[in-house]
C-alpha cells in the first residue's frame, strides 16, 4: 500500500513538473531546416538561443527568463524556438553569424534570413520586450511607417535596456550606464546638418560631466561610416552604430522616406545604398532624448524636420 503511494505522488510530480516546463518556452529538438518548414506551415519566426554549457549568463537565463509564463507563451505563440550548443552542433551557425557573445539569440524569418540579432542576459520581462519588438519589426516591415506616422516615444516612458557596438567594436549597454544619457539620433555622416549638430555640442563635455551625464551618438550606418563621423565632425562622443535599427525601433523615430525622396537620396548621397543593416531606405528622425538614472525619458526634441535640432542649451537647461 505504502509503495502505491509513493509510486502515486512521484507520478503526480512527474506530471506536474512537466506542465510547469510547458509554462515556458518550447524548444524543439529539430535542425534549423526543419524549424524553417515549421515557421513556413504555421506563419512563425525562428528564434534560436546560442549557449554554451560553461556561460553563466546563458544558464540564467534558461532558469530564470526561459521558464517564465508569459515569455513562454509569447515566444511558443509567435516562434518556432531552438535552443543549441554553439561549440557542438552550433559551431557553422556561430561561424556564419560571427557570433562571439553568450548567450546570443538569433530571430530569422521562414526562410533563414536575420530579423535580429541580440545577446546578453535579460530578466523575463525584458526578454518579453525583445520578442514583441522583433514582431512589431516584422509587421512595421511588412507596412513601412512614413515620416507622418512616427510619434516618437514620450516623456515619462521606460526604455528597455539596450546594447550597440561603436567603431572599434567596442559595445555600448545602457543596463551599464549609472548616469543620465542624452542620445542623439542622426541620419548619417552623409548628412551636413547632423555633422553641424553634432560639431555644436562639442563644447558641452565639461557641463554633461559636471550634470551626471553622458551623450551618446546613435547613427544606422556600419562602422566604417561611422569613421566619416568622426572624422567629419572631429567628435570625441561615443558613436554606436544601431544595427538592424533597433534602438531607433525601440524610440519609434524610424521610417521609410517617400519613393521621390529615396531615388535622390539613392541617386545623388555615395554610398547611401549600401551604408546602413538593410537596402530598405530607412531613416531615424533627427530626434534627442534624455533618459533619466532608471532609463525614464525626462525630456525630448522631436521635430520630423531634419533640419530642426535640439540646442545644447536646451539640453543642459533638462539636465
Amino acid at each position: 500500500m505504502f509503495k502505491t503511494i509513493v509510486l502515486s505522488l512521484c507520478l503526480l510530480i512527474g506530471i506536474s513538473a512537466n506542465a510547469q516546463s510547458k509554462k515556458g518556452i518550447n524548444f524543439q529538438s529539430i535542425d534549423l531546416e526543419a524549424a524553417k518548414q515549421i515557421a513556413k506551415k504555421e506563419n512563425k519566426l525562428i528564434f534560436i538561443d546560442i549557449y554554451t554549457t560553461w556561460c553563466g549568463p546563458c544558464k540564467l537565463m534558461q532558469k530564470n527568463t526561459f521558464t517564465d509564463p508569459k515569455v513562454g507563451e509569447l515566444f511558443n505563440k509567435n516562434f518556432v524556438n531552438l535552443a543549441i550548443d554553439a561549440e557542438k552542433e552550433g559551431v557553422a551557425l556561430a561561424k556564419e553569424f560571427k557570433i562571439v557573445n553568450f548567450p546570443s539569440f538569433l530571430f530569422l524569418d521562414a526562410t533563414g534570413k536575420l530579423v535580429q540579432y541580440d545577446f546578453g542576459y535579460y530578466n523575463a520581462e525584458q526578454f518579453s520586450t525583445v520578442g514583441a519588438s522583433v514582431l512589431s519589426k516584422v509587421s512595421s516591415n511588412m507596412t513601412p511607417k512614413t515620416l507622418d506616422m512616427v510619434k516618437g516615444k514620450m516623456v515619462g516612458d521606460k526604455i528597455a535596456d539596450f546594447s550597440a557596438k561603436d567603431h572599434l567594436g567596442k559595445t555600448f549597454s545602457s543596463a551599464k550606464e549609472k548616469e543620465k544619457l542624452v542620445l542623439v539620433f542622426i541620419r548619417g555622416q552623409w548628412c551636413p546638418y547632423c555633422n553641424k549638430h553634432i560639431e555644436s555640442l562639442q563644447n558641452l563635455a565639461p557641463e554633461l560631466k559636471a550634470k551626471n551625464a553622458r551623450l551618446v551618438i546613435i547613427s544606422p550606418e556600419k562602422p566604417e561610416f561611422i569613421e566619416k563621423t568622426l572624422e567629419k565632425t572631429k567628435t570625441n562622443y561615443t558613436v554606436l552604430y544601431d544595427e538592424g535599427y533597433k534602438i531607433a525601433e525601440a524610440f519609434d523615430v524610424l521610417y521609410t522616406p517617400d519613393s521621390k525622396t529615396l531615388d535622390i537620396y539613392t541617386s545623388k548621397v555615395d554610398g547611401f545604398a549600401t551604408s546602413r543593416s538593410d537596402n530598405s531606405g530607412r531613416l531615424p528622425v533627427s530626434a534627442t532624448y534624455i533618459l533619466d538614472e532608471n532609463k525614464v525619458i525626462s525630456w525630448r526634441h522631436f521635430n520630423p524636420d531634419y533640419k530642426e535640432r535640439a540646442s545644447g542649451e536646451d539640453i543642459l537647461k533638462q539636465l
